[in-house]
């Protein structure tokens, strides 16, 4: 037994000249631009390499083998990138009373051919803007607004933006449009820029509404 020591030294020293040799330390600065570095610096925490930073500057340095500071550099690039701007969800609600003669006030260009389409459709000769409501909102997000005189009132618990292979449907969950003897409560989706009549306002009256994404 007494060989037994000898041997497990001898086994140690074999089996450290077959082990390569330790990796050089390097040293590496990163200077980021969108990303807090410290951020950076903690998801590696775990880790012995030091790594400090310099938050006024927002640079991160890294010392430790270059296998790690690649690993490092990796992530810098994933997580260092502009964030993607802000999506608003605008609606718009007219309100139209048809008339028997054209309005002094002509319509907005974009209801012109909708106008045609009513006429086409009713024993009207022309519609009249009587109220508009425009509401911006973030996805996600309640929204509430009133008319000016006011006439229309229009508000929702939330809208979203889905795609299909078409384009963009916004939907609005616990839409609500209230006249003063008059109130529709649904949940309604809309194509985007695509003016849809969404219910009577009264005898002579129709509610339309479009939506839009804007960056």
């Amino acid at each position: 037994m007494k060989y037994l020591p000898i041997l497990i030294l001898f086994l140690a020293r074999a089996f450290a000249a077959d082990a390569p040799p330790p990796e050089p330390a390097v040293i590496k600065m990163f200077q980021l631009k969108f990303t807090d570095s410290e951020q950076v610096r903690k998801l590696f925490s775990t880790y012995s390499y030091p790594m400090s930073t310099n938050r006024d500057f927002n640079v991160l340095t890294v010392t430790a083998p270059a296998s790690f500071v690649a690993q490092v550099e990796a992530a810098v690039k994933q997580f260092d990138v502009a964030p993607v701007p802000p999506k608003n969800v605008e609606l718009t609600v007219y309100l139209l009373d048809g008339a028997d003669a054209p309005s002094p006030t002509p319509l907005p260009k974009e209801l012109l051919e909708m106008e045609k389409q009513l006429i086409a459709t009713s024993s009207y000769k022309a519609y009249h803007l009587a109220d508009t409501q425009v509401i911006r909102t973030r996805p996600g997000q309640p929204a509430d607004s009133s008319g000016v005189l006011p006439l229309l009132q229009v508000r929702f618990r939330s809208a979203w933006i889905n795609t299909d292979e078409k384009g963009r449907i916004i939907s609005f969950d616990g839409f609500r449009v209230q006249l003063k003897n008059l109130a529709i409560t649904t949940d309604i989706d809309l194509r985007e820029n695509q003016l849809v009549v969404i219910g009577k306002a009264n005898p002579d009256g129709l509610l339309i509404a479009v939506a839009k994404v804007s960056e």
